[in-house]
């Protein structure tokens, strides 16, 4: 794809917004008001992520297939570096969950009914399966596509660069800390989880901006969020 700059900024500082802050207000809205986790995945994961970002391509930039998946950083000249580092990221972040969550899993999720919390948002234990799986295959990935492949892309004018990249890790992070506060009320504990959120999308941020490609951070995701998931597993059931 051809690198034409007025593909790559938003029409408006309004549209800039939209998609930086919409999609975080939509995991609050269904958490707080439609109180679902599936409703955060159909109207989050499915529409703001997937399909929101395609129609908006297809439809208004008359985009092609190809030209959509280079938007999004899935193909283009980066594409090997971005898959071989991808991989290599996604072994070690997912390592280093596993460990972290040996050593401090206790302080998010000792003494918390979680696993209630999660049955009052359409979450028992019967639909458990179901949530592991997605968070497992569809959470990174889709999570990815969006932030770091196409509000990356929207911002790619944006300058200073670092300061782009700074604001679509905080707008990242900023939900993941009130989902963290709405299954353990501990403000030290979301804040500590939403900086480490937050210096997570800022490096998958750094490196789509270094290498090009969206794999780095797609993998590297979905390797902490497989391993955090595994561990986890076994305390939400419980």
């Amino acid at each position: 794809m051809r690198q034409d700059h007025s593909h790559s900024i938003p029409d408006s500082r309004c549209e800039a917004w939209f998609w930086l802050l919409g999609a975080p207000l939509a995991v609050v809205a269904c958490l707080l008001i439609a109180r679902n986790v599936f409703a955060v995945f159909v109207v989050y994961h499915l529409g703001f992520c997937l399909v929101l970002p395609a129609a908006y391509n297809f439809l208004r930039r008359r985009l092609t297939i190809s030209d959509h998946l280079e938007y999004l950083g899935l193909t283009g000249p980066g594409t090997e570096r971005g898959l071989l580092l991808g991989l290599g990221l996604g072994v070690i972040l997912a390592g280093g969950t596993i460990l972290a969550f040996r050593f401090f899993g206790g302080i998010f999720l000792a003494d918390q009914n979680i696993p209630e919390i999660l049955g009052r948002w359409g979450v028992d234990q019967t639909r458990m399966p179901l949530l592991f799986w997605f968070m497992v295959l569809v959470n990174g990935p889709a999570e990815e596509l969006y932030w770091r492949g196409f509000v990356h892309g929207e911002m790619s004018d944006r300058k200073p660069r670092m300061a782009a990249i700074l604001l679509i890790a905080a707008c990242y992070a900023s939900y993941h800390g009130v989902t963290v506060y709405l299954l353990n009320p501990n403000l030290p504990v979301a804040v500590l989880f939403m900086v480490t959120i937050f210096a997570a999308g800022f490096g998958w941020g750094w490196l789509r901006e270094k290498t090009g490609s969206v794999w780095p951070a797609l993998l590297g995701h979905t390797g902490a969020a497989a391993a955090y998931m595994i561990v986890a597993r076994p305390l939400l059931e419980s």
